[in-house]
């Protein structure tokens, strides 16, 4: 290369330093960190969220409807219930859990973990991942709203074990997710969108789908929801004709709220051994399979386990030891000022 040459490199690169050196993130506009509570909070949930959990997954209930969800290749089905102890009625999306317990487009225990580590850094009435649950419906009760039809889809039990998750009320696909102009003048809005994006950069959310993230219709109260979170968590597969401008995996909004990092920032290793475990079951004398208190891991090494009876959903400890590195990797950015907080 001539000595011309060489100068018009340097000058380049001298001036794309420049411009690295002075270019700033954009800074928010409004004040305050946390948005006002009212009664809007659960505006979007047909019930609050530990309560839609509990009645899914222990409560009597009555169907009052079923029907297909889509046409996913897991068959989701939507049906609506009445839970006569409460007196409430609300919608829920099943899926059938794969007779191996596990898949790659398929992976309750990957939704079970996501919905659950979310408590890690979030109050209930900022949860972004619907309420889900196992459950197992006899097979006189499946049979009745399928033509008869219907075998137990988990080897050596009676019944038809589901992937449960509630429905949520007044939410979209949104057209555009992130709006910079309106994070940066909105507090409620960036809240909420900022809150997911960490959630979603926790568990390495992998399915950029953009029906996968619903907002509330409320333009006033702009709630996000992640309701499909299978493929996460260090999977090798996932949708990769999706553009990346569509993923969430890596911290995209230019804050974060100060609320959700100090409970992050809090946390110890041994504070997630309880994804190790996100749910365990055994059968009852009539082989209906039942959520139970959970023991330690059959095997730490694999995800969906089975030993005698019992079977076990849950994270691996080696994908446990990637939800703490991002953890650690988030903090030491923050604590490096490279993202700010609200």
């Amino acid at each position: 290369m001539s000595k011309t040459g060489r100068r018009i490199v340097l000058l380049l690169a001298s001036l794309s330093l420049a411009a690295c050196a002075t270019s700033q993130p954009p800074k928010v506009r409004f004040t305050g960190s946390v948005p006002t509570r009212s009664d809007q909070d659960y505006a979007n949930w047909p019930v609050e969220p530990l309560k839609a959990a509990l009645l899914m997954q222990e409560a009597e209930y009555e169907v009052l409807s079923i029907e297909p969800a889509g046409s996913g290749t897991t068959r989701p089905e939507k049906g609506k219930f009445r839970f006569p102890e409460t007196g409430d009625e609300f919608s829920v999306k099943g899926k059938l859990v794969p007779a191996d317990l596990d898949g790659i487009n398929n992976s309750p225990r990957k939704e079970l973990a996501a919905w659950q580590l979310q408590a890690l850094f979030l109050d209930p009435v900022d949860f972004v991942v619907p309420a889900t649950v196992l459950r197992c419906i006899s097979l006189e009760g499946y049979r009745a709203h399928h033509d008869g039809k219907g075998e137990p889809n988990i080897p050596g039990t009676k019944c038809m074990l589901f992937d449960v998750t509630v429905w949520m009320k007044n939410v979209t696909v949104p057209k555009m997710l992130y709006e910079e102009e309106r994070f940066l003048d909105d507090l409620n809005y960036a809240y909420h969108l900022a809150n997911f994006n960490i959630f979603a950069y926790l568990i390495n959310l992998r399915d950029n789908r953009k029906g996968n993230v619903l907002v509330s219709k409320d333009a006033n109260n702009r709630r996000v929801f992640a309701v499909d979170n299978g493929v996460s968590f260090g999977t090798i597969w996932y949708n990769w004709v999706y553009p990346p401008t569509y993923s969430w995996r890596e911290i995209s909004v230019p804050a974060l709220p100060q609320k959700s990092i100090d409970r992050l920032r809090k946390l110890r290793r041994e504070d997630l051994d309880f994804l190790l475990v996100v749910a365990q079951l055994e059968p009852d004398a009539d082989g209906m399979l039942k959520v139970v208190q959970p023991a330690a891991p059959i095997d730490s090494h694999r995800g969906a386990r089975r030993g005698g009876t019992t079977i076990q959903f849950g994270l691996t400890a080696g994908e446990i030891e990637d939800v703490w590195e991002r953890i650690e990797a988030l903090v030491e950015q923050v604590d490096a000022d490279e993202i700010p907080l609200f």
